[in-house]
């Protein structure tokens, strides 16, 4: 893993590289190995764009080695996790300054600690001021003399977020002058390539400077330093093998008087019905499903073992009325749904897209070749075609 950073710590400070490898292929784990090996000692930070993420790459560092001062620039005040982890939290550039200021320390911040904020107690026109990240780096009179020294390597992680128009609040972390860092390493699943046709307009009318993911090693986020294609990943067995199915559901009859949240939660049960049918119909082991916002992906999961247990209810056969009750009794001692619910068995509205994972047994069979595999169940659409996927080490 070391020779992964060999190549940027070898050339002249503020040298950058990108890693692009698939997602769930290890690029946290691989990124806080390199670290704890190529700067023992040394200052890291680590920006990602989501609280959730925050925690989740604070746990991986923990369980890779890193021993050092945790510090996270966010607003979980009292997380559990991070209380866990030993990771004080401060959205103070005062309080970071004094807890980060100097010595081997991990500092983990969200994109938005880069954001400018307004100081409603500053004087008039000076009510813009840096964000927490940034204020600490620079110091000065508002900190009261305190300030917090640059870092040995900054990685940025989901870096497709902070490309194109360097003017944007996310792309301060590029800056060397503004975020100090000996290096930068960023990791991404799908690097975003820009070309404008013609020269683009920035926020205030300017023309807009793009940055690019392009492996260049004079660009803003440097060579590649290595590729772990989609394809090569499930060759190797890094990841699982998945197809794509799409799942057709029907508009059913309008419900007379029925109101918008029992529309919704009708709705949330076919889905289900339909993905525990296709599930139970094709022996799939493992079920990813996609929603536009998380509260959706919640409930969905949430909600899916009830649904899951009135089939099972509603299959039992009808010659042995014994086992349905029984089954019931059970359910509902374990408060998993109403003894005789049962969940709408008519098609509803919408297309369920849902990626699978299939057995072992089947996946060995098939190998890579199975990502590209159509299903067509009746007047289905066509999964989306995956892009080619390349790999190399460089």
């Amino acid at each position: 893993m070391g020779g992964i950073l060999c190549k940027v710590i070898c050339a002249p400070a503020g040298a950058r590289g990108t890693i692009v490898s698939a997602t769930g292929s290890g690029k946290t784990i691989t990124a806080a190995a390199c670290a704890l090996e190529c700067f023992p000692g040394g200052r890291i930070l680590v920006t990602v764009p989501t609280l959730d993420l925050l925690a989740q790459t604070a746990q991986a560092w923990r369980a890779v080695g890193h021993t050092a001062p945790m510090v996270a620039v966010c607003s979980l005040e009292s997380d559990a996790v991070l209380n866990s982890l030993g990771v004080r939290t401060t959205t103070n550039p005062i309080q970071l300054a004094l807890w980060a200021g100097s010595g081997p320390v991990v500092v983990f911040a969200t994109y938005a600690s880069l954001v400018d904020r307004a100081d409603i107690d500053a004087p008039e026109g000076q009510r813009k001021v840096r964000g927490p990240l940034e204020a600490a780096l620079a110091g000065g009179e508002r900190l009261y003399g305190q300030r917090m020294d640059g870092f040995s390597l900054a990685i940025v992680d989901e870096a497709h977020g902070t490309a194109g128009d360097l003017g944007r609040p996310w792309a301060v972390i590029h800056d060397n002058a503004r975020i100090p860092a000996d290096f930068r390493l960023y990791l991404t699943a799908t690097p975003r390539i820009l070309a404008a046709p013609r020269p683009q307009k920035g926020a205030e009318g300017q023309e807009a400077e793009l940055a690019t993911m392009a492996d260049d090693p004079d660009g803003t986020y440097g060579a590649w330093l290595a590729e772990l294609g989609l394809s090569e990943a499930i060759e190797r067995e890094i990841l699982a093998g998945f197809e794509i199915d799409v799942l057709e559901i029907r508009d059913p009859s309008p419900v007379i008087g029925e109101s918008e949240e029992a529309q919704r939660g009708r709705r949330l049960a076919l889905l289900q019905t339909a993905l525990l049918e296709h599930a139970a119909a094709y022996n799939l082991r493992t079920v990813m499903t996609f929603h536009q916002k998380v509260e959706e992906a919640r409930a969905f999961a949430d909600k899916l073992p009830e649904t899951a247990a009135a089939l099972y209810i509603n299959d039992a056969s009808d010659a042995d009325p014994g086992r349905r009750r029984q089954a019931a009794e059970v359910l509902d001692r374990r408060g998993v749904l109403r003894a005789g619910s049962r969940p709408p068995r008519t098609p509803g509205p919408g297309v369920v897209g849902v990626a699978v994972r299939r057995p072992p047994r089947v996946r060995a069979a098939r190998g890579p070749a199975a990502i590209r595999q159509r299903h067509r169940r009746g007047r289905t659409p066509g999964p989306p075609r995956l892009p080619r996927q390349r790999s190399r080490s460089r």
